[in-house]
C-alpha cells in the first residue's frame, strides 16, 4: 500500500459550487477544501445522479464556483467518494484542466490564506 502524498497545501473553505456533467446534469455542492491540484466537495444524495458517459469509465465533471469575486470553471475527475451519512456524500476531485485566469484566482486565494 502506498502512502498518499499531497503536493499542494489544502485550504479549508465553505464555498458554494455547482458540479455538472457533459450531458447537462448539475448538482449544487459545497467546497470543503481546495488546493492547486484538487478539491473536496460535499453534497446530498443527488450526487448519485452524476454518472460517467460509459459504465466503468472515470467520472469527469465540470466544477463552477467563485473566488475573490471572479468565476472559476474547471474540469475535474472524481478520484474517490465517501458517504458521510444517508444524506451527505463527499467527492475528492483532481483538477484536469483550468484556464489561466481561473488558475491565477485559485493561486491568489490559496496564497492569501497561507499568509
Amino acid at each position: 500500500m502506498t502512502t498518499e502524498r499531497r503536493i499542494y497545501p489544502r485550504i479549508n473553505t465553505d464555498i458554494p459550487a455547482e458540479l455538472s456533467t457533459q450531458d447537462g446534469v448539475s448538482v449544487d455542492v459545497t467546497l470543503i477544501n481546495i488546493s492547486l491540484g484538487g478539491m473536496l466537495v460535499e453534497g446530498g444524495p443527488d450526487l448519485n445522479q452524476l454518472k460517467p458517459p460509459v459504465v466503468g469509465a472515470p467520472l469527469e465533471i465540470y466544477v463552477h464556483f467563485g473566488l475573490n469575486n471572479r468565476p472559476v470553471h474547471c474540469l475535474c475527475r472524481v478520484v474517490y467518494n465517501q458517504r458521510q451519512s444517508q444524506h451527505c456524500m463527499r467527492y475528492g476531485l483532481a483538477i484536469l484542466s483550468i484556464d489561466d485566469q481561473a488558475a491565477e484566482s485559485l493561486q491568489s486565494f490559496i496564497k492569501s490564506k497561507l499568509n
